[in-house]
């Protein structure tokens, strides 16, 4: 009853702020229709935004703003947002917004490497993951606006944790209760191992890696995570990052993680966003797995992105002299 109480409460201020929800599949995910970002929102409009996203863990904004003003507003919705380290992509009149772009024309690319898989040669390929999983301090969310979507391919995919974790046997959720997963920082996608298609392969650099280096010592997480607002369980694996299971023997790891990462990667369960100009997209990095499918390496593309600041505060170093809030330079994974 108090279930129904709250939804009929939710569907009366959206009603009040003049918003309809459209769903983006079965089970997660929504378009939110009628918001006007060219303006400055109230805060029962931001409110019901806020409630729509902690059900739908994807909310999808068509047509309701074209530039980084109106992506700023939208993001303040969710929190505050934080500057993304890699500053060389950050406007340089704007902290918050980066631009992530490929351009078959760009001799200098800031991310050189190019895979191929699914029979196509492919720029921009990120496979399945959380963002910052590598840290023990993980962002809230992001919001993607995509300013000049690719003529071919260039999808993003989601797939809901919560979802993953309700689809688990109830023998299984028991087993993985209060597990913890190891994760390091991974460069080379082919060397996941977890999540990514069993055809992939790395393509020849055309120049040499920079020979960046990163100081992301392991950290570790739990596996099953449960979101405030509503007592729902997820689960909480990052496959692009994820190496082993914390207390368990190896070989019994490498079974038990494999089988929860086919589980939680299942495609028949994710929604592939189909870009069109001026879309924006935010997604709760908390709850949901993403992907970026790539582009041929001939076709352009350009989003902007902003991030929204958070932690969940249960994350932490494998190594224990580590200070979990020491000053990192962070990367947009």
């Amino acid at each position: 009853m108090a279930s129904q109480v709250n939804q009929a409460g939710n569907q009366a201020i959206r009603n009040q702020a003049g918003l309809a929800v459209r769903p983006l599949t079965s089970g997660f995910g929504a378009e939110v229709i009628g918001v006007d970002l060219s303006k400055p929102l109230d805060n029962a409009t931001s409110a019901a935004i806020r409630d729509i996203w902690i059900e739908a863990g994807v909310l999808l904004f068509r047509d309701a703003g074209y530039d980084d003003a109106a992506q700023m507003r939208l993001s303040r919705i969710f929190g505050d947002m934080e500057p993304a380290a890699t500053a060389n992509m950050n406007d340089p009149d704007n902290q918050y917004m980066m631009t992530l772009a490929y351009d078959p024309e760009d001799k200098s690319p800031r991310f050189a490497q190019h895979y191929h898989f699914g029979g196509a040669d492919r720029a921009g390929y990120i496979p399945w993951h959380w963002d910052q999983s590598f840290m023990p301090t993980i962002v809230r969310g992001a919001v993607l606006r995509m300013e000049k979507p690719a003529l071919q391919m260039g999808q993003t995919g989601f797939i809901d944790a919560i979802e993953a974790y309700e689809r688990l046997s109830p023998a299984m959720q028991s087993r993985i209760e209060g597990m913890e997963v190891v994760y390091h920082f991974v460069t080379d996608f082919t060397q996941c191992r977890h999540g990514i298609p069993d055809d992939l392969r790395a393509l020849p650099r055309e120049r040499p890696s920079g020979g960046t280096s990163y100081d992301f010592p392991p950290s570790v997480h739990p596996m099953v995570i449960t979101q405030r607002e509503t007592g729902r369980k997820a689960l909480k694996i990052s496959p692009l990052q994820a190496q082993y299971i914390l207390g368990l023997e190896r070989n019994e790891s490498d079974v038990l993680l494999a089988e929860l990462a086919a589980h939680l990667c299942d495609q028949r369960y994710a929604y592939f966003h189909e870009w069109e100009k001026n879309d924006m997209l935010v997604w709760d990095n908390w709850r949901m797995i993403h992907m970026a499918n790539g582009v041929p390496l001939d076709c352009a593309r350009s989003a902007r992105r902003t991030t929204i600041m958070g932690d969940y505060a249960v994350g932490r170093y494998l190594d224990p002299t580590l200070d979990r809030d020491r000053q990192v330079k962070r990367i947009v994974d």
